[in-house]
């Protein structure tokens, strides 16, 4: 089964962390289907009082640049994946007009196609992190991800092996899961399965902390031999988390949102973990998954 990833693009070259992660990251390539997305935003509104031959014009014109912009942004996208080893067929373009938000508008097509993951870029993570410091309706707050987010930024393309970070909750099970799907038959991605215990609830046997997660990994035809496991015992769950992130030198840190929040997105803003982590996970992308 191909591993249909959604990637998000735009005319700033910073968008591109989240293309060349991929590239870098998937050594079988053949099994691995990508789309490109691009959300064109729409041309300056035209009242109907101002409505008349030039403004109309105009207007034609601002929509024709927008496309062209797209066009532009997704024939560099394509030659990156070309030049980093997929073919061809295997990358799809879609550009459509801004329907809402770019956020709203990705989010909307990463749930109705059915995508594995939705890879963002430089660009996306910026949105997100001005989204942070401003209210945000409440049809936005309410919005889920059916689908795992890939944030990418600040990244070591030479990286390396998945921290898949594991807690016993039901969307972590699902990020074991994910992790097993996208890497099996990629043999050169071992899987550090990390459990974080406060020193208080330290347990006196190990058993059972691991078992679902590495259950989920094998499932999905990853092999036993490149799993490992790791309990550290700390109060501070994102610091040892980023610690061990920063030891391994991982290619990526998967995790799991429980959902206590009206939505995953409000988790990514308000999640104490999940933010510290989006704020100051460097060399590695970051998986998260509700």
């Amino acid at each position: 089964m191909n591993k249909h990833l959604l990637v998000t693009i735009s005319d700033d070259p910073s968008a591109h962390f989240g293309l060349r992660f991929v590239c870098a990251f998937f050594r079988n390539k053949a099994d691995v289907r990508l789309t490109l997305f691009y959300t064109a935003p729409q041309p300056p509104a035209v009242w109907p009082e101002e409505a008349n031959y030039e403004t109309l014009r105009q207007s034609e014109l601002a929509a024709e640049v927008i496309i062209k912009a797209g066009q532009k942004a997704m024939q560099a996208a394509r030659q990156i994946f070309l030049q980093g080893g997929f073919s061809a067929e295997q990358v799809d373009d879609k550009l459509v007009s801004r329907n809402f938000s770019r956020l709203q508008d990705i989010i909307r097509e990463g749930e109705t196609g059915l995508y594995d993951a939705v890879v963002f870029g430089r660009r996306g993570l910026l949105k997100l992190e001005n989204l942070m410091d401003k209210s945000v309706s409440e049809e936005m707050l309410q919005e889920k991800f059916a689908f795992p987010l890939w944030l990418c930024r600040d990244l070591e393309y030479d990286r390396k092996g998945v921290l898949l970070c594991v807690d016993g909750s039901e969307p972590s099970r699902r990020m074991a899961d994910h992790v097993g799907f996208i890497l099996r038959d990629e043999p050169e991605h071992a899987v550090t399965v990390l459990r974080v215990l406060r020193k208080t609830d330290a347990p006196q046997n190990t058993e059972g902390l691991f078992s679902e997660a590495i259950a989920a990994l094998e499932d999905n035809g990853f092999p036993t031999r490149l799993i490992k496991t790791r309990l550290e015992l700390s109060d501070n769950v994102a610091q040892a988390i980023l610690q061990e992130a920063r030891r391994g030198h991982y290619a990526a840190v998967a995790v799991g949102r429980s959902d206590r929040h009206k939505s995953v997105f409000t988790q990514l803003l308000k999640g104490s973990v999940t933010m510290a982590l989006f704020r100051k996970l460097t060399g590695a992308a970051l998986w998260v998954s509700r």
